[in-house]
């Protein structure tokens, strides 16, 4: 089975043409994303009218031969979540945040919750375990919310707003207790691990989470996929993937015009012909 993953496809619209235009030319059976659908640059707020858009990418690609699996990521508004359901109702698309799906003999699970990081967006930013909260000295202004009317409201206290939700941990471990095999799981966690390289910005802080690595070493799925630092791959040297014991981890990263994405081959349990391509320049890192 021939698989494609990518993250952070919200760089621009056009990376969702670009994403159909390689679907049609290599032929993938599934295309995961692990986070950041909608496109950012017009704003979070415009991204609910973005959705029939996604619905028509979706659809070509179904149409092409390949199924998507997803999950939202840190930069995508919570409103859409509803019609994230609809979606995978409708046979679109499988939709896997927060819950454990079968597709084509193994188990896919999606983490969209992150720890603090120097953002302004904060819906999906959650504590690392129950009661214990992190909040990144560095804030791009005041901490914000985007309310059931789609319009950005300011939390008056980050820290209490943060002990109300659900901790990275919390919705792991939810998962995980549904997953009859870890062997044939496969985690699509928006958030990178620490300790592996994929964590690094450009101003050269590293923002891992460890909840998501010790959580990783522990259980030992068969592969994750990581995305929401879409310049670690350009910073650290090169790496976008990494084995974490029997885990194979990827972060295939994002850039600004092309299209970065891992292809590989599954079969029986086994990874194999382990790529990573820009699309638009042939280039391989």
């Amino acid at each position: 089975m021939k698989i494609m993953a990518l993250a952070d496809v919200h760089q621009s619209k056009k990376h969702w043409l670009l994403l159909e235009e390689v679907v049609r030319e290599i032929r993938p059976e599934l295309v995961l994303i692990a986070g950041d659908l909608m496109p950012k640059y017009d704003g979070i707020l415009a991204q609910v009218s973005f959705m029939p858009q996604i619905r028509q990418h979706a659809s070509r690609i179904k149409s092409a031969g390949a199924e998507l699996v997803m999950i939202l990521g840190n930069d995508d508004n919570q409103l859409v979540i509803s019609e994230m359901e609809k979606g995978e109702e409708e046979g679109l698309w499988h939709y896997v945040s927060d819950r454990v799906k079968e597709i084509r003999g193994y188990e896919f699970c999606g983490c969209p919750w992150i720890r603090d990081y120097p953002f302004a967006y904060k819906y999906w930013v959650a504590p690392d375990r129950a009661g214990e909260v992190y909040i990144d000295p560095v804030q791009l202004g005041p901490p914000a919310v985007i309310n059931d009317q789609n319009e950005i409201e300011t939390i008056p206290d980050l820290e209490t707003y943060l002990k109300s939700k659900i901790s990275v941990q919390e919705s792991l471990e939810n998962m995980a207790k549904q997953v009859i095999s870890f062997a044939d799981s496969i985690w699509l966690i928006h958030d990178p691990p620490i300790n592996l390289g994929f964590d690094l910005c450009a101003t050269g802080d590293r923002v891992g989470s460890p909840v998501i690595y010790d959580f990783l070493g522990g259980k030992q799925p068969l592969l994750s996929i990581h995305g929401h630092i879409h310049e670690a791959p350009s910073y650290n040297g090169g790496i976008w993937a990494q084995k974490l014991g029997s885990t194979m981890c990827i972060q295939p990263g994002q850039l600004e015009n092309e299209l970065s994405y891992v292809t590989f081959d599954l079969e029986n349990r086994r990874i194999k012909n382990l790529f990573h391509s820009i699309y638009g320049n042939g280039k391989n890192l």
